[in-house]
């Protein structure tokens, strides 16, 4: 079907000319990017600039991108009018009543969600204080370590869910153009010398252009998701063709026994095959899957997975899952020998030439 919507006052505040101050409306906008997902043509239509002869076009595609609208074509020169008359018109007021009587009826609506819990302030000042999580040199050598095994050289790069910042930090220092996206409105506090935007994937549009970035990172995130798919599409709409997409979240196998759970918001585990099937399907390619140890030494010494895995075997307590009284290193050599990842690395296919 083609979709056609008017901008001001639908998809945004009516402001009677001061298009520069409109503001979006965010469940509009979710809405119409669903029906662009699902196939439908999208047309916008406006009535900008039709009075006075201003051209709006510039400041508008700009909004739209920066609101995340997706649409097929922006229409400047419909006519002012109070009132318009036509045979498939439909008011926004009864249109957005719809959407929500739809919601109710439980024919489209989405399935619960913890994302309440992860917008609070205290989701980020529990499960990454410094206590729980102290800053240390792990993600300057997580960030050394793609680039030199998948990155191969630096580029612009999305890391979603950049929480307080430390992956932002790891690949500036690389040399790469940074930017992040988190559902947590402390995030964007916490990093404030980069671009951050605060956004749920799962009911928010990607607040980034298409086709913008050369690499997207992912950890710890796609878990805490209902439809990780959501992330995932949102994530390729981004990439740049052939760009790459590294995607990090717990390995079910290895912490379906109680670890996983020691974050209550964690919904949805993964498995190599999932994670792959999840990937394809979502229209990535050249996907790869295979299990992550988080520790360092391994990546430089592969000669001492045996004593990893020996170590994985033992009954060991560890923090935080449970008390234990080990040294801070030691206490990351048994949990991480124990709480394996998974990575995904996946491209965006290339533009048929």
């Amino acid at each position: 079907m083609i979709y056609c919507f008017d901008i001001d006052g639908t998809l945004c505040t009516n402001t009677e000319g001061s298009y520069e101050e409109a503001l979006p409306y965010p469940e509009v906008i979710a809405r119409v990017n669903s029906l662009f997902d699902a196939g439908h043509r999208i047309i916008l239509y406006t009535a900008r600039g039709s009075t006075t002869g201003i051209d709006w076009r510039a400041l508008t595609e700009d909004q739209l991108m920066s609101w995340g609208v997706q649409y097929h074509e922006l229409l400047l020169g419909k006519p002012t009018a109070d009132v318009y008359i036509d045979d498939k018109g439909m008011s926004v007021v009864d249109w957005r009543k719809s959407m929500t009587e739809i919601s109710e009826t439980g024919d489209e609506k989405p399935k619960p969600s913890e994302s309440s819990v992860l917008k609070k302030r205290s989701y980020l000042e529990v499960t990454y204080s410094e206590e729980r999580a102290p800053f240390g040199r792990y993600p300057q050598l997580l960030a050394k370590w793609l680039l030199d095994h998948y990155c191969k050289k630096p580029g612009r790069i999305l890391d979603i869910g950049c929480g307080r910042g430390d992956l932002l930090d790891a690949f500036e220092g690389l040399g790469f153009e940074v930017a992040g996206i988190d559902i947590s409105p402390l995030s964007a506090a916490l990093c404030t010398k980069y671009e951050v935007k605060i956004a749920d994937l799962e009911k928010d549009s990607m607040p980034f252009a298409a086709d913008s970035f050369d690499f997207v990172f992912c950890k710890s995130v796609i878990e805490h998701m209902n439809n990780p798919t959501c992330l995932l599409e949102k994530a390729l709409r981004v990439l740049r063709p052939g760009g790459t997409a590294l995607i990090m979240t717990p390995s079910w196998e290895h912490t379906y026994w109680g670890p996983f759970y020691i974050d209550h918001t964690h919904v949805t585990p993964f498995t190599l095959t999932s994670l792959r099937d999840a990937l394809a399907i979502t229209g990535f390619e050249s996907i790869e899957a295979k299990c992550f140890y988080q520790l360092p030494i391994l990546w430089r010494k592969p000669f001492i997975k045996p004593i990893v895995w020996a170590v994985s075997k033992l009954p060991l307590p560890y923090r935080p899952y449970k008390d234990a009284p080990w040294s801070e290193g030691l206490n990351k050599f048994i949990r991480f020998s124990k709480e394996v990842m998974l990575l995904g690395i996946a491209r965006k296919p290339k533009r048929e030439e």
